[in-house]
Parts: structure tokens; C-alpha cells; sequence
């Protein structure tokens, strides 16, 4: 291989380098950046499950969608996890809104900003 095809590769090896770390810097992904999701349901199941080392989400509470507010979801249930359903004022039957992001792989709710306050029937 002569020397012009060699630096032809180099070259092209460093731009496809510099391009990727930009686009890890930058966070720049064919997918859409941070997905906000906000809806409102009724808590319909809830139910212990093992938690990733490191991480006290053990619970995983199952809301039947009534209605979007922000964001795009589709499926008739949001599934989440967090720290304590009783903390968080979650109990089958009980109406609640929540806010959610996406992180790319899956929608998070956060719990320091937990919005479950609507009780059904109240």
C-alpha cells in the first residue's frame, strides 16, 4: 500500500473519530433528546419487585392511562418504579398524575418531584 492511501485512511479513520466524540459531548443522537411525558390514570396494580443493586425503586406501581397531557404514550398503561408507594400517596384505585422522562431507553419518574397527590373520589 503506498503512503497517499495510508494518510487517505488516516484521515478518514480521525475525522470518523472527531465526529463521534462531538456527537458524545453534545449528547447529538438520531433519537430525540429529552422526551418530557405528563399524564394522568388510576393506579391499577402494585407490586414488589428486585430492584437493580444500588437502587431502593422496589416497587413497581401500573396506572391505566386516562389521559395524556404532555408528550406522546399510546399504550392503555404506564408502568414506574419508586422508593415507597405509601410515601408517594399511590394506592390501588387512587387517581394521580405523572410527570416522566425519558432517558433514552425507558421513561423515569422522579420521585423528589412525585405529583400523586389526586385521590379518587376526593
Amino acid at each position: 500500500m503506498d503512503s497517499s492511501k495510508r494518510i487517505e485512511r488516516l484521515t478518514f479513520s480521525v475525522a470518523i473519530a472527531a465526529w463521534l466524540t462531538i456527537q458524545s459531548l453534545t449528547g447529538a443522537s438520531g433519537a430525540p433528546s429529552a422526551k418530557k411525558l405528563v399524564l394522568t390514570g388510576t393506579v391499577t396494580a402494585i407490586s414488589q419487585i428486585k430492584a437493580t443493586p444500588r437502587s431502593k425503586r422496589n416497587w413497581a406501581v401500573t396506572v391505566r392511562v386516562d389521559r395524556v397531557i404532555a408528550g406522546e404514550y399510546t399504550d392503555p398503561e404506564f408502568t414506574f418504579t419508586v422508593h415507597s408507594p405509601a410515601r408517594a400517596g399511590l394506592a390501588v384505585g387512587r387517581r394521580c398524575t405523572i410527570e416522566a422522562a425519558w432517558t433514552g431507553q425507558k421513561y423515569v419518574v422522579d420521585d423528589a418531584r412525585w405529583m400523586g397527590k389526586e385521590r379518587a373520589g376526593r
